[in-house]
This record gives structure tokens, sequence and C-alpha cells, in this order.
């Protein structure tokens, strides 16, 4: 039922978006796109996915915070300023990418194999790497390529937590929320 509401949705966004006049249109149109949109960005964000996102990045916020603030002598205001700006861009591309991750994984009868679970952190990480080194740069005052270094190192080490974090996340939720990930796909 929910995969046919998507669908539909999706072919009325498109459909709306593709109108070269729908900016002109009136407000109940456009009222009614921006409601289109938000059912569509609710049926995306489980609450699944939305407290799997909000753990990993609170967790993640704090190490980032402490650890950039003794590393680089910077007030913890400021790491922690930097840490807050990454984890809301992080959480949005969670969302996005373990839905998308989640349905390719569906599709092709993937299991949670140490390879998937490399697979999908080097993926995560790649695409939060181009989003964060500007960030980087203005906050840790520092040029675009030490930035970029700094990202790495921290990617580096995010690789490893992101690894163990869904490690764990799988076994808990597989432990004590057996049909999560079957309900989420639906």
């Amino acid at each position: 039922m929910e995969h046919e509401k998507l669908f539909l949705i999706n072919i009325h966004l498109s459909k709306k978006l593709k109108e070269p006049d729908w900016i002109n249109q009136n407000y109940k149109n456009k009222m009614h796109i921006i409601q289109v949109i938000i059912e569509y960005l609710k049926m995306l964000i489980s609450k699944r996915r939305l407290i799997h996102a909000i753990s990993y990045e609170g967790i993640l916020l704090v190490i980032i915070a402490i650890a950039l603030s003794f590393i680089f002598d910077m007030p913890m205001e400021v790491t922690g300023t930097l840490g807050v700006f990454m984890a809301v861009v992080s959480v949005f591309l969670n969302m996005i990418f373990n839905h998308y991750f989640e349905k390719v994984e569906h599709k092709f009868n993937w299991e949670r194999t140490i390879p998937v679970r490399i697979l999908h952190a080097i993926g995560f990480e790649g695409g939060l790497l181009i989003a964060t080194v500007p960030m980087i740069a203005y906050m840790m005052q520092m040029t675009v390529i030490d930035a970029f270094i700094l990202d790495i190192g921290l990617t580096l080490c995010i690789l490893v937590y992101t690894f163990i974090f869904q490690w764990c996340y799988d076994h808990i939720e597989d432990k004590f929320f057996p049909n999560a990930k079957a309900a989420s796909l639906h």
C-alpha cells in the first residue's frame, strides 16, 4: 500500500516539477505541491531511520567535539559547533543514503555481511567528505587543503566508528526489534 502511494506521489511530483510554469501557478497549487513533498519525506524518513541517524550522530558529535578541541587546542564551542553543523548534514545524508542502500540491499538479497558493511561505510563517508570540507576549512580557520587532510583523517576514524556502530545497531535491532527492518521497507 505504501509503495503504491509513494509511487503515485513520485509521479505526481515529477509531473508538477516538469511543468514550466508551476512556480507561477496559484497559491493553492503551490501549497498542494508542498503537501506532496512533505508526504513524500514522511514516507522516506521512517521512525527507525530517524532513531538510527540521531543515535549515530549524537555519539559521534561528542567524540568529534572532544577530540578536535584537544588535538587542535581550539575552544570546545568551535569544535562543538563544527560537530553540530557536520551532524546536521550527516543526519540528512544518513537517512537518504540508508534508505536507498537498504532498497539496493533488499533488491539484490544482500545479507549484512562484513563486505556489505564496509561498502556501506565507504559510500556514506565518501559522500560526507565532499559535503564537509568547506565547513571544516571555515570553522577551523584553515586552508581547504588542510581541511581536506583533516577531513580524510576524520573520515578514516569515522569509518571505523561507522562499522562498529552499524554492527552493534544491527545486532541490537535484530535481537530486540526483529521486524523493524522489514516494516520500514514497505
